[in-house]
């Protein structure tokens, strides 16, 4: 076997070339085994990876092998590494398996090439490789190479005239500390390797005791979780979602959870992962449709109300192609209304769900509605947003979380919120768990609010008795009183808030106080406010400070800084952002303070109206817009009808022109209004006929049988009939008007024998 190696490794730049051209490949085999002379080397390259030109795996066993019975004799120690590219089966989907084998073909070079020569290397099938790395004395040198490697594959890989980023994860072992025998050496380091890949890729483990036992927790868990469905083990939460209009629950988010005989309630995070790794979660989330759709009906006709259900939808599920009949089928067991069913997507599944857009189109036209979840945490553009059928964002509560402090966090909420409704799309807010972030939300507009703030998630036998006492958000939160002059202090030192209090009391402003910076936003996000006065030296946050958030989230307040301290420098630049209205010193004149402080209100009503009359002009200019759209789609449609109308008189009267029998019609005021050629013939006798009275023109015969068929009904009387010229005719008389827009009346003459 050794030979097999050496000849392996003996292996030119050439041979490389010419090995791993497929046709010189196949020619390269024959000539081998037809010569005598080197009848041996067929079974040593057969020992050699085709596309790589890496031992595999039964050769790379027989180098570990090698390796460790070394560093046993000199008392070394070994690591053996595998190491496996993250997500290569993208790669081949997005650039094809011609692409991929480069991918790997180079890849061997880098990891060979950041070796030394007496490491092994070899591929062990798929993206997998591994390497041996003898001679080690301390731990730490196994991890440097560990990293080494990593580093190695981070640059650019050429690959179909493209340069492609690619990562990959290492798992290692060490000989003899972890295993002496080899098949168990390098399932521990498959071990390692797992847990690298659960971390995210792109990194290293080595192998820990602490490994196994998770191992053998998670099969243990995975073979408890197996029984839980069949053992009834699994349990329905439900969250409110509450409207920021009405203050009402309008639906409930369904939450899995278990409870196990003996650990209790066993948190999501525990177990999710393990249904979707096993594939258990397609069972599993049918019986949550089920489930909660049977449970919304059942409170329905219990009189609790009528309450929309959300889902969450996994990612395997997506892909499962019993999605559609598993909704189809739980909302016709149930009897649960499509429009009260919602589907929560999360916003990283939209990048990977291209070939389920017909599936949810389909389940939209059904009438079931369409969301994502965690939104603002994925990497979903405008573009793929419109070309799901969504009917709504659920903002991810990592930016829900410091909404009150953070302007970055307000901004982008508030911006999410625009956006999407905008896409004409509903915001729900998820998170929500104090005063201020509610008040902040629902005075930006946000739609629903989901939190610990309003409820946790209940089960059934708790939450019932909350819908009976009609459980809603405080009307605070909807429609906020006509507000007074509010003006807020913010100072550490309590005397001076004191005695501010009692300096702006008697101008009748609702004063409310702050002790810090954090504690003035809080204050902010629960109360509308139009003046702000603040101190500058302040601990945790100074005045400036704290003034440039309150700008960036309440752009719309005066901002105005008393202090005794002059730091020349922030104060300018604060000014000069438009953070600060105004600086003052301490101590002041009571009369000028006031004077400063009915300035700012006076300016800040100013802006409001100033706002306020901006927001009427351009509404007013949009329902104008509005009028004026709808009056020209009304006029083309007047237009269009004229057009028809006119087209079917010019047919109709074409074809009266043609009819072999005389036509004549004659308006309200009986007047001919018009005759066809055949008509023209039987009575023309003198000037035309045409705008002249009937009785003028019309035999009195016939002026007889019109007067006595106006106003009766069809049926009414028998036939009529006249002699003109020798020939006897059936006068037809028909009143115009009742199933068209003429008026008038029509007579026809049919000869009759």
């Amino acid at each position: 076997m050794d030979e097999a190696l050496r000849v392996a490794a003996a292996v030119t730049e050439s041979d490389r070339r010419i090995f791993s051209d497929g046709p010189n490949a196949e020619r390269l085999s024959t000539e081998l085994s037809s010569s005598s002379e080197k009848r041996e080397v067929p079974s040593q390259w057969a020992q050699v990876d085709a596309l790589t030109l890496l031992p595999n795996r039964a050769l790379f066993f027989e180098a570990l092998k090698n390796l460790t019975a070394t560093a046993e004799r000199h008392g070394s120690k070994a690591a053996v590494l595998l190491i496996d590219i993250d997500r290569f089966t993208s790669i081949n989907e997005t650039f094809g398996y011609a692409a991929g084998d480069a991918l790997l073909k180079e890849f061997a070079e880098r990891l060979t090439g950041s070796l030394r020569g007496s490491d092994s290397v070899g591929r062990l099938n798929g993206n997998e490789f591994a390497v041996v790395v003898p001679g080690l004395v301390a731990d730490v040198a196994a991890t440097m190479v560990a990293g080494k490697l990593i580093s190695a594959l981070l640059r650019p890989f050429r690959i179909a005239e493209e340069d492609i980023l690619i990562s990959a994860s290492v798992g290692g072992a060490l000989f003899p500390d972890d295993a002496t025998d080899l098949d168990l050496l390098l399932h521990r380091a498959g071990t390692a390797l797992h847990r690298a890949k659960e971390l995210g890729g792109n990194n290293y483990r080595f192998y820990t005791s602490v490994m196994t036992q998770q191992i053998e927790q998670q099969l243990q868990l995975e073979t408890e979780l197996r029984y839980a469905a069949a053992r009834n083990q699994f349990e329905l939460y439900y969250q409110p979602r509450v409207s920021c209009t009405s203050g009402n629950i309008v639906s409930f988010e369904a939450l899995l959870r278990w409870n196990h005989p003996k650990r209790g309630l066993v948190a999501p995070t525990d177990f999710i992962p393990l249904l979707e790794e096993t594939g258990l979660i397609v069972p599993v989330s049918e019986w949550i449709l089920k489930t909660a759709c049977q449970q919304m009906q059942d409170w329905e006709r219990a009189g609790l109300g009528q309450y929309g259900v959300s889902i969450n939808v996994s990612a395997r599920q997506l892909q499962h192609a019993s999605l559609l009949a598993q909704v189809t089928s739980a909302l016709a067991e149930s009897g649960l209304d499509p429009s009260q069913l919602e589907l929560e997507l999360t916003e990283s599944m939209l990048m990977n769900a291209e070939q389920m857009i017909a599936v949810l189109k389909t389940l939209k036209q059904k009438g079931v509605r369409i969301s994502v979840d965690d939104f603002g945490t994925g990497y979903s553009s405008l573009s793929r947003l419109k070309s799901f059928p969504l009917d709504a964002l659920k903002v991810d509560r990592s930016f829900v979380q410091d909404i009150t402090a953070d302007p970055n966090d307000a901004s982008i909420t508030r911006a999410i919120i625009t956006m999407a409704h905008s896409l004409k799309l509903k915001v729900v807010a998820e998170g929500v768990e104090t005063e201020g972030q509610a008040a902040l939300l629902a005075a930006n507009h946000c739609d629903e609010i989901q939190g610990y703030f309003f409820s946790r998630p209940l089960p059934v036998s708790e939450l019932e008795p909350l819908l009976r006492e009609g459980m809603r958000l405080p009307n605070m939160f909807l429609h906020r009183p006509e507000r007074k002059r509010t003006l807020l202090l913010v100072d550490d030192e309590v005397n001076i808030v004191a005695a501010l209090k009692r300096l702006f009391r008697r101008d009748g402003y609702e004063i409310l106080t702050a002790g810090s910076g954090q504690e003035g936003l809080e204050l902010l996000a629960r109360h509308d406010v139009d003046v702000i006065v603040s101190d500058q030296r302040m601990p945790a946050m100074t005045g400036v400070e704290f003034l440039r958030r309150a700008k960036d989230i309440y752009p719309e307040t005066m901002r105005i800084v008393l202090s005794g301290y002059t730091e020349l420098q922030s104060i300018t630049d604060a000014i000069n952002e438009g953070a600060i209205y105004k600086f003052l010193t301490k101590p002041w004149d009571d009369g000028q303070l006031r004077d400063h402080i009915a300035e700012a209100f006076r300016r800040k009503e100013m802006a409001d109206e100033n706002q306020l009359l901006q927001r009427q002009v351009q509404g007013t200019n949009k329902e104008l817009a509005d009028v004026n759209a709808q009056l020209h789609v009304l006029l083309s449609r007047t237009q269009e009808r004229l057009t028809r109308d006119e087209a079917s008189l010019n047919v109709a009267r074409e074809l009266l022109q043609y009819i072999p029998l005389p036509v004549i019609g004659l308006d309200t005021a009986d007047v001919v209004a018009f005759l066809n050629p055949s008509a023209e013939e039987l009575l023309q006798r003198g000037p035309p006929l045409l705008g002249r009275e009937a009785k003028e023109v019309l035999p009195e015969t016939l002026l007889e049988v019109h007067r006595s068929r106006q106003g009766a009904e069809p049926a009414a009387e028998g036939d009529k009939f006249i002699e003109l010229d020798g020939t006897r005719f059936k006068v037809v008389c028909r009143a115009m008007g009742e199933t068209s827009q003429s008026h008038g009346s029509l007579l026809v003459l049919i000869p009759h024998k």
